[in-house]
């Protein structure tokens, strides 16, 4: 790396010449990866500097190996100065990958920092019938499914409720996503609440139901710390799996349903 002179003071105190000057590769930021699911995940970079030589391509790669580079799995972003944000889709379920965003300008190739994570697991089961639940100590088979925005102050921004025309059971699964945008596939953690603190499109879902007719239960939460998996198909055709998700102490889900818009 050379050194670029101080021109202003040179000049006007010395009277001298202007030497070596010259450029230096990029400089790069790498964001730590967020809203990891299956085969998706946010990956975020910035051009901190040219280097005094225009930047012709810059973007992200990623590789299943230490260290990443432009021979991998390569996304290009733009040029010059820029910053992105992007959610990319090209992942396996449950492997482990290494990010860095790059830039390249005359000089050659940089690299911000390089960060791990790994995409989270496919369903623990299949169930082969759709839209039915086995509750543990009965089932129900699921009519309809509603979608709506709930606007309570926990209550996350993105909300299903099933309908069953023979039961007063209802289930609700609320996440807390981007935008309002629907969730993604892969696999959500149960939490009891969100709050204004709540990361959004964090992987997170709240289970619920409620049940209050005759001979139920009572409804209530999922514990926390449970999975449940979520299978988007890109039209917002969207199935929930569980795979003995307990609800209270009182209800033991398996089963899957589907929202169809």
């Amino acid at each position: 790396m050379k050194k670029l002179l101080f021109i202003s003071l040179c000049f006007l105190v010395f009277g001298c010449e202007i030497e070596n000057i010259s450029s230096t590769a990029p400089y790069m930021i790498t964001y730590a990866p967020e809203s990891i699911l299956t085969n998706t995940a946010n990956l975020s970079g910035k051009v901190l500097g040219e280097g005094g030589s225009n930047i012709t391509e810059y973007g992200i790669v990623w590789s299943e190996t230490f260290p990443p580079n432009i021979n991998d799995t390569k996304r290009i972003e733009g040029e010059r100065i820029g910053f992105f944000s992007t959610n990319y889709t090209d992942f396996n379920a449950n492997t482990t990958y290494y990010c860095a965003s790059y830039g390249i300008n005359e000089i050659g190739v940089a690299y911000g920092q390089i960060f791990e994570f790994t995409t989270t697991s496919e369903p623990a089961c299949e169930p082969t019938i759709d839209n039915y639940i086995d509750l543990g100590q009965s089932n129900i088979i699921i009519d309809t499914v509603d979608y709506e925005n709930p606007s309570g102050f926990n209550d996350g921004n993105v909300q299903f409720e099933t309908n069953t025309w023979t039961s007063a059971l209802r289930m609700k699964l609320r996440f807390n996503e981007i935008d309002g945008n629907f969730p993604l596939t892969g696999e959500y953690t149960t939490v009891f609440e969100y709050d204004n603190q709540s990361t959004k499109s964090n992987g997170e879902i709240v289970v619920s139901i409620t049940d209050f007719g005759s001979g139920s239960l009572g409804g209530g939460y999922a514990q926390a710390e449970q999975k449940v998996y979520v299978e988007n198909d890109g039209s917002d055709n969207i199935t929930f799996i569980f795979c003995g998700v307990t609800v209270s102490d009182d209800y033991e889900l398996t089963g899957k349903f589907t929202y169809n818009p």
